[in-house]
């Protein structure tokens, strides 16, 4: 799988696997979905690395999506999609507009965005005014400047009878909602503690560029471009708490470090922290503690994991990205056996399930954008433990976070447009 800005296939496959300069956009032709259910919605596709791979296999599947664009800063990423898929050269678009070349060129339904989540907010915008649909991968942004950029796009679309969607994967499967109802209803008693976890491997390097592109090849080495590991990878984890959970903490404290990304061999020339802990702390008495880290357990059993578990006054609760979820206590609930067969390979049923929800509320016509809001209260919730652990043991509110006007900076000077 050739590399991309646009994505790293080695943590794809862990998990199953710019401040551009504004420019005006002229409207393009869009083209027309029919709300029979019969026409093929055509897909354009911002970003060609590893995730595009699996998020495509999943759209055109069963034939109701069609890949007609590519674009990505690389010319050798956007072409190998491009044969994959039989995206013709002439639509396969490179630069850091990319984004904007493609959507001027008119011919689709459907703006699909895997890019780096510094770029997201931008690209998402450009996609909305043109009057497409957007798919958006998680992170949705880096800042919290940029999750509300999210929002409003997804506000601007609903007016426009347009649909959003973001892309996260256990919110798509029956048994976690099935199981975040239960908590909601009682069946745990009052909640009293609970642990995050969202560890990841350190992730190796492509193949040097030259100069900032570099950076590009590996946006998960720096901070900017993909807004740390808490929010780039750990997400899945924080998000799976807050679907249980059901509300925002009042405040956080923290703190963060590097040191085992320094002193491995070949350490990567990178501005990431690599291990992170925060409290989150949601009053009534409950305390949530989130552990998060970036480095290699050589093969250590359990040293990677995404998982909540919550612990109430008549029950605890096991939620795993696995897909196996859990209550015990007085009233016990097993994922694996509400659903008919046993989960496998998480990651692709929840994409898939998320395109079929997508077309049904294109065809549909159904405007509701129900996966934004809590999306967004996710990334919050990973915006505050990340301020927090800067911020190292002062205490940091919700509020704060979300009227945060801070914002990350990537400098795009002398990367080629």
């Amino acid at each position: 799988m050739s590399d991309s800005t646009f994505h790293d296939s080695s943590r794809r496959d862990f998990l199953t696997k710019a401040g551009l300069a504004a420019a005006a956009l002229t409207v393009p032709h869009v083209a027309s979905a029919q709300s029979d259910g019969k026409a093929k919605l055509k897909v354009g596709i911002i970003g060609c690395g590893g995730r595009c791979g699996t998020v495509a296999d999943m759209a055109v599947k069963d034939g109701r999506f069609e890949i007609a664009a590519l674009a990505d800063y690389f010319q050798d990423a956007a072409d190998a999609k491009g044969k994959a898929y039989n995206v013709p050269a002439n639509r396969r678009y490179i630069g850091l507009d990319c984004f904007k070349k493609m959507i001027n060129a008119g011919g689709l339904d459907i703006v699909c965005v895997l890019s780096p989540p510094y770029f997201h907010p931008e690209q998402v915008e450009a996609a909305v005014d043109a009057g497409l649909h957007v798919w958006l991968a998680k992170p949705i942004a880096v800042d919290p400047s940029g999750v509300a950029r999210i929002e409003a796009a997804a506000r601007k679309a609903a007016g426009k009878k347009r649909c959003f969607i973001v892309d996260f994967q256990t919110r798509a499967l029956k048994h976690y909602n099935e199981a975040a109802r239960r908590v909601a209803a009682g069946d745990m008693g009052k909640l009293g503690y609970g642990e995050i976890e969202g560890t990841c491997p350190a992730f190796g390097l492509h193949t040097a560029q030259k100069g900032k592109e570099t950076k590009l090849k590996n946006w998960l080495q720096w901070k900017d471009l993909c807004g740390e590991s808490l929010v780039e990878f750990s997400i899945h984890a924080i998000d799976m708490a807050s679907l249980m959970i059901g509300r925002p903490p009042i405040s956080a404290t923290g703190y963060c470090g590097r040191y085992l990304l320094d002193e491995m061999p070949d350490a990567p020339q990178s501005d990431v922290r690599d291990h992170w802990f925060a409290t989150f702390d949601y009053g009534d008495n409950l305390k949530v503690q989130f552990r998060g880290k970036r480095f290699d357990g050589h093969r250590l059993p359990n040293h990677h994991g995404i998982y909540v578990k919550l612990h109430g006054t008549e029950g605890s609760l096991s939620a795993d990205y696995s897909g196996e979820v859990m209550i015990r206590g007085k009233k016990s609930f097993y994922g694996d056996r509400f659903m008919k067969e046993k989960i496998r390979g998480i990651y692709n049923i929840g994409v898939t399930n998320n395109w079929n929800t997508f077309y049904d509320n294109i065809t549909q016509n159904d405007f509701s954008q129900a996966t934004v809001k809590p999306s967004a209260q996710s990334h919050y919730l990973a915006l505050l433990a990340r301020e927090a652990c800067y911020q190292n043991g002062k205490v940091v509110t919700w509020d704060e976070v979300l009227n945060s006007k801070d914002v990350m900076n990537f400098d795009t000077t002398g990367l080629k447009a």
